[in-house]
């Protein structure tokens, strides 16, 4: 009776780390769509972040409308595009207990750029702005799944059980 406890303590552990992950996914690619947004907007208006404090409080307004549209837009696409690279990093940092703030970034910034170059039309060469915020979109989203699910990465499995050691000869 004790081993279908334990089973079923798995199981539930195991469901609520799925939903956790599924929610800071949400997050993470809505955060990384706003920054692409705000990228978008501020590359098609760029007198608005030029001008600075001269512009008028409508611009920034208009900018700020902008960025959440075509960032709400962007995460959309975004999350048809990451599907198989996105679930062999959650996959590896989840098998592999990896709690990293530090692993959670390169993996998340190895996705964008993986996106990224493989959405590229043939012979295109991306510019270096775009590699830039392609970066910055991956550890934008990395972070933030980092804060939701990434800190407690491998948790649900239980307590790591270390292999007994062989006794040393002594000579």
């Amino acid at each position: 009776m004790l081993g279908t406890a334990n089973k079923m303590s798995l199981l539930i552990s195991a469901l609520l780390r799925l939903i956790t992950i599924f929610f800071a996914l949400f997050v993470a690619i809505l955060a990384a769509g706003l920054m692409f947004g705000y990228a978008l907007a501020s590359g098609l208006v760029p007198e608005i972040i030029i001008e600075g404090q001269n512009s008028n409080d409508v611009e920034y307004i208009i900018l700020t409308v902008a960025a959440i549209g075509l960032g709400t837009m962007a995460s959309l696409n975004l999350a048809g595009l990451l599907g198989i690279p996105l679930i062999i990093s959650i996959l590896a940092t989840e098998m592999m207990r990896w709690q990293s703030m530090t692993v959670h970034l390169v993996l998340g910034g190895l996705v964008a750029l993986f996106v990224m170059f493989t959405q590229l039309p043939e012979n295109v060469t991306p510019q270096e702005g775009t590699i830039i915020v392609t970066l910055a979109a991956g550890f934008i989203a990395a972070f933030f799944y980092w804060l939701i699910a990434g800190r407690n990465a491998g948790n649900w499995m239980g307590p790591i059980t270390e292999k007994p050691q062989p006794p040393k000869i002594s000579e």
